[in-house]
């Protein structure tokens, strides 16, 4: 049978720009591993402290939630809330109505160090920042941000109940 698909242009095709993602992926991951390392962090934990920071807001949220927002497996959320509330960079609450259910928040000392990581993290990936103006940085993170997003939906394209991962 023959298939009348047109041929995507071989510019942007799906496996050339999955390919230069995946790339562009690791040049930047050594400098930010070369951050984070200095400072005893795990990836995950790094993606788990910054998902508290930013939620600090929020209020109470759990450990699941946190997990789903920050892309991570439930049991690598687990681990590396462990390693944040060993150091007390993070504390865990229990309800006492509901001994399942754990709620994760940044402490002080984890708030400093995400803002005192952050700008060693923008320094060292600046020369790869410095590419592009502002407008051109928008743009990138808006088409990657477009990416996350629809990896964090459902198959049907909605968006999942807070909690459920």
């Amino acid at each position: 049978m023959i298939h009348n698909r047109p041929m995507p242009d071989a510019e942007v095709s799906a496996s050339l720009l999955g390919r230069l993602l995946m790339q562009a992926g690791r040049v930047l991951d050594g400098p930010f591993g070369e951050v984070i390392d200095r400072y005893g962090l795990t990836r995950n934990a790094w993606w788990l402290l910054t998902e508290l920071y930013g939620t600090r807001p929020e209020g109470l949220v759990t450990i699941g939630e946190h997990a789903r927002r920050c892309g991570l497996a439930p049991s690598s959320a687990t681990i590396a809330a462990e390693q944040l509330t060993i150091r007390k960079l993070a504390r865990r609450r229990r309800p006492r109505d509901n001994r399942r259910i754990i709620y994760l928040t940044v402490t002080e000392p984890g708030v400093a160090l995400v803002e005192a990581v952050r700008d060693e993290l923008e320094a060292s990936a600046a020369r790869f920042y410095r590419l592009y103006d502002d407008e051109e940085r928008r743009v990138l993170r808006d088409l990657l941000g477009r990416i996350v997003e629809t990896a964090n939906r459902e198959p049907d394209g909605s968006v999942p109940e807070p909690g459920r991962l």
